[in-house]
């Protein structure tokens, strides 16, 4: 049996409602030279048995069941397995449009081409908003310009890119297990600086849902260690693009910037009552992000809102006690207008 041109990975885990039109919008597709890939990544519910069932109908489809270990143990599983020359990504509460494996395919330059498409944002209230980027084809030893000119979009997701299956094995690259937040861009940095040119298209046949489904918890709080990896992580890919770039380190300013959303995840976490951290332990990390992230704190740690403000005139100073009870204070009143809150 010859190896399909492109190998389709769905990690699945607790989306049995949206299942079944994930796996039949693949089987629609135009492009038919592809084998899918399933991997249940332990789910309780019925997807195991859906994706089962599906198996039995079309030969194409091959499953794989693990113990429940997250999205990038299940990514890497169907990664290991798959037998394409080209990967693309699907996420099992959502659904592709029937081109989306054609037109990824023809928008190759050439073997080793990172493709990257836009997606159609589907929201829980039924309306949907297309992100539009502009096209522009980037080669491989400008694949910073990735940062600086989509780094404010949603360019991150693993969904509407076409990778080549060669390439990540060669260069043994795999999703990050080790954190569960944005391990999704972490994986595209890693790929766009070994392929050989990135080509941007404004072409949207990927449906995203957004807060549909439960399993959607990107946005839960992890543990303390968790959180300050997946912080130090991206700090070191933005460093690592930076360093390569060749150009000024202040050129990536917005990028920089946008690390203050994990920095308030670390702060918000260290000072939760979940944690439970005495008052030593919580000056020792404080000590800790000043030291080891000075010189970002100083140029780019700077909030919107006036609570964040004061915390981070506080951290800048080494105010750490000042830092600590302007935190408790804020937390004991449920103050909500702090890193990115609504507000009362």
């Amino acid at each position: 049996m010859a190896s399909p041109i492109i190998s389709v990975i769905v990690p699945v885990y607790k989306t049995e409602k949206y299942l079944s039109q994930c796996i039949e919008s693949i089987l629609a597709q135009s492009f038919t030279d592809f084998e899918l890939l399933l991997i249940d990544d332990g789910s309780p519910d019925r997807c195991g048995e859906i994706c089962e069932e599906y198996a039995k109908r079309d030969p194409r489809i091959r499953v794989f069941h693990q113990r429940n270990a997250g999205v990038s143990k299940a990514r890497n599983y169907g990664l290991e397995n798959a037998m394409g020359r080209y990967i693309a990504f699907v996420d099992s509460d959502d659904y592709v449009l029937p081109d989306y494996l054609r037109d990824l395919y023809n928008s190759l330059s050439d073997d080793k081409c990172l493709v990257i498409h836009t997606v159609i944002k589907f929201f829980p209230d039924g309306h949907s908003v297309r992100s539009d980027w502009p096209e522009t084809t980037i080669e491989g030893k400008e694949a910073y310009r990735l940062l600086l000119e989509y780094g404010d979009k949603t360019i991150g997701y693993s969904c509407g890119k076409l990778f080549n299956n060669e390439l990540i094995h060669s260069h043994h690259l795999r999703f990050p297990e080790d954190i569960s937040l944005l391990e999704d861009l972490f994986f595209l940095f890693d790929y766009a600086q070994i392929a050989s040119s990135i080509k941007v298209c404004n072409v949207a046949n990927y449906v995203y849902r957004i807060g549909h489904s439960d399993a959607a918890l990107s946005v839960a709080y992890k543990s303390l260690p968790e959180e300050m990896l997946i912080f130090r992580t991206f700090y070191q890919h933005i460093e690592k693009f930076v360093l390569s770039s060749g150009i000024r380190s202040t050129d990536f300013e917005g990028t920089w910037r946008s690390l203050r959303i994990l920095f308030h995840r670390i702060l918000l976490v260290l000072f939760s009552q979940e944690e439970h951290k005495s008052y030593k332990e919580r000056m020792a990390c404080l000590k800790e992000l000043r030291n080891q992230y000075a010189g970002w704190i100083l140029a780019y740690f700077k909030p919107d809102y006036l609570a964040d403000k004061v915390t981070a005139y506080f951290l800048r100073g080494k105010l750490y006690m000042g830092v600590d009870l302007w935190m408790r204070l804020l937390l004991a009143v449920h103050f909500q207008k702090m890193f990115g809150g609504k507000g009362k």
